[in-house]
């Protein structure tokens, strides 16, 4: 049987951690494992965290950012493959089981991702709605809550980089298209993302160097093998 294990990092987002619990525990095929990575939250995140024992594991960590998150979820992660969710987006109900399937479909496949969906929190009012973009319809997008990966993978090429605090994603599923492994995409809806005001690509606006950062060292990366195949 194939086991699976997600992965939920979060900081201070105690309002919506509860949701996002809920729609991992209540998935047609429900993870073997899920542990909710605590960042340093100062709010009531842990305490909500714990609410769902026995079903969900709490680690508690120092802020180390998304990444550092992610990673200590892998690290102490036992399923045999490894989906992520951030504590402010949901999964439809059948997220799980579409991506399992492809997986199991087709052995060769290191990750596939599904499409996503943008939604504006009930929580917000108009006027704040007014100020935010909202991307509409659905689209593919290798997202870390849309992925679902091979734990093996990140034995392979290594990590999410903890210095970025954002662009983590895009460094990281770079590095796994560099690398040549097979990603399935799949036509179905698998994940819901939540647009409440305090997102973390809002939140860490002074970071945004950070994609800049995943970009240059991915084009660093296609160089040095372009030199080594030229070089053979």
């Amino acid at each position: 049987m194939t086991t699976v294990t997600a992965v939920i990092p979060v900081f201070n987002d105690a309002a919506y951690l509860a949701e996002a619990l809920r729609s991992v525990l209540d998935q047609t095929r429900p993870p073997t494992q899920v542990l909710v990575v605590d960042d340093g939250s100062t709010d009531a995140s842990a305490e909500v965290a714990r609410g769902f024992a026995p079903q969900v594991e709490l680690i508690a960590q120092a802020n180390q950012g998304i990444g550092g998150a992610r990673n200590t979820g892998i690290a102490a992660a036992s399923g045999d493959l490894i989906a992520f969710l951030d504590a402010d987006d949901v999964w439809p109900l059948n997220s799980l089981q579409v991506r399992l399937e492809a997986m199991e479909a087709d052995p060769s496949l290191a990750a596939a991702y599904g499409a996503s969906e943008h939604f504006f929190s009930p929580d917000l009012d108009e006027a704040k709605r007014a100020q935010l973009h909202l991307p509409q319809g659905h689209a593919h997008a290798r997202f870390a809550g849309a992925m679902l990966i091979r734990r093996r993978i990140f034995d392979e090429i290594g990590l999410f980089d903890p210095s970025l605090r954002v662009g983590e994603m895009i460094d990281w599923t770079s590095r796994l298209q560099d690398s040549g492994a097979r990603i399935g995409k799949i036509d179905a809806l698998v994940m819901r993302r939540r647009i409440h005001g305090d997102n973390t690509v809002i939140r860490e606006r002074p970071s945004h160097g950070d994609y800049l950062k995943a970009l240059r060292a991915s084009v660093a990366r296609k160089a040095a093998a372009a030199r080594d195949a030229g070089a053979a």
